[in-house]
């Protein structure tokens, strides 16, 4: 069922929610060389619309091609942002060009200094109304500033990050379907469902409103949908099967392609940023590294100290590998010497956490390692990767944090938010990082 705010317009929650640096920016129309009175004319069009089931149907709807044509730009524009070549203000000068845009290629000289972070708080991403079920899922938009908050209670919102309303641009709610995992595709414009319950998992096409049921192939061994990974070139989608298998599927067809085995169950998979690596973290405390092209393990070695993994991340720059295990232990690795041994020291075991790691995330400038666990409140650390350090005010006493279950940075880590078993979603500004 997709619940929008009532809105008169023929899409209604593209307009509703534009901020106001949006709406500051925009563009002044050039006088067309040539109209066609047609287009003022009044007619009938079939507008894609839901009723009260979630069922997808076209209701005929008398408007203008002119006012037509609009709304379907500002739609557009709104999920995927300005195309550069259709900048109307753009001029033929390449020096005013650069005049103009050389502020965005201003970065900070200082680095990230150890110790503490300056870090706020800002609004919480689930209202009084969203607190009904636990966090499960969230993600920031790869595009645009929009954050996905998913919940137990099989809602899905998306809403809009400006640290201060947070308004919400849509609501989805998907009967009979507890949410596991929930993932933006690459490109952003759909997102992918999942639930521990049921062996199919759901899309949903965020331009056109339209959702679809997927029931995964039957060749397939059994497997678990609690969690899935895209890869970040968006061709590879993968979920774990018993017995070590892992499948990977189409991430555009969702067909089945192929399955690596591992020794014992798997329980983390991360990618490296060009997708030609795997590396995924067993129920046995195995790190195995899989050539994605060759469809072969290249290397595998078990993680100091480990007796069952949990959770397994690669920073972007790929100088880092984290691991977590389930007695809290969190290793960091030197990528550049993990295929030389079967058994790497670590650069540095963290044992700042004493329950099992839930989740392990990088920045996007590979200088944080936020790490988690579900089962304790609080438990949830920002390391500086630089100095192999904790900050020392992270977390927030101040915070309600709860059990996080579920965190994620924003696009150039201006923001970060972490979801809790409470149902609170916690968003806070980073503000080291001037970019949302």
């Amino acid at each position: 069922m997709i619940r929008r705010p009532p809105r008169s317009t023929l899409f209604p929650y593209t307009t509703l929610f534009r901020s106001k640096k949006a709406s500051a920016n925009v563009q002044k129309k050039r006088k067309p060389v040539w109209t066609d009175n047609a287009d003022l004319d009044e007619t009938e069009i079939l507008v894609p619309t839901r009723n009260a089931r979630g069922m997808l149907s076209y209701v005929k709807t008398k408007t203008t091609y002119e006012k037509y044509s609009k709304e379907l730009k500002d739609k557009f524009v709104y999920v995927h942002g300005t195309a550069s070549w259709a900048d109307l203000r753009k001029k033929d000068d390449d020096s005013d060009e650069i005049l103009k845009r050389v502020g965005n290629f201003i970065v900070k000289t200082d680095d990230l200094t150890k110790g503490t972070i300056d870090i706020s708080i800002c609004k919480n991403l689930a209202s009084n109304l969203d607190q009904s079920g636990s966090v499960t899922s969230l993600e920031f938009h790869p595009n645009a500033q929009v954050v996905m908050v998913a919940n137990s209670k099989r809602n899905i919102f998306l809403r809009q990050v400006d640290g201060t309303k947070n308004l919400i641009i849509q609501k989805v709610l998907i009967n009979d379907f507890p949410i596991s995992c929930a993932r933006f595709t690459t490109d952003g414009d759909q997102f992918i469902v999942s639930s521990y319950r049921y062996q199919h998992f759901y899309t949903y096409d965020m331009i056109s409103g339209k959702m679809d049921k997927v029931q995964c192939d039957r060749k397939l061994s059994k497997f678990n949908l609690e969690k899935f990974h895209l890869s970040p070139d968006g061709r590879l989608m993968v979920i774990s099967g018993k017995d070590g298998y892992i499948h990977v599927l189409s991430a555009k067809t969702k067909e089945f392609l192929y399955s690596n085995k591992m020794n014992s169950t798997v329980r983390g998979v991360a990618f490296s940023p060009d997708a030609t690596r795997m590396y995924t973290h067993s129920d046995e405390g195995e790190v195995y590294i899989w050539d994605v092209r060759q469809k072969e393990c290249l290397h595998k070695f078990y993680d100091e100290g480990c007796i069952h993994g949990t959770a397994i991340a690669l920073a972007r720059s790929e100088q880092y590998l984290a691991t977590g295990s389930d007695t809290g232990v969190v290793n960091i690795y030197d990528t550049s010497s993990l295929l030389s041994s079967p058994t790497p020291s670590p650069l540095k075991i963290f044992l700042n956490l004493t329950t099992a790691i839930t989740d392990l995330k990088f920045n996007s400038s590979s200088e944080i390692l936020a790490m988690a666990s579900a089962e304790k409140p609080a438990a949830f650390r920002l390391i500086h990767c630089s100095s192999m350090s904790a900050f020392k005010n992270v977390p927030d006493p101040k915070c309600k944090m709860g059990c996080a279950s579920s965190l994620d940075f924003s696009l150039n880590s201006g923001f970060m938010a972490v979801g809790a078993k409470n149902g609170y979603a916690n968003l806070f500004r980073l503000n080291y990082y001037g970019n949302y």
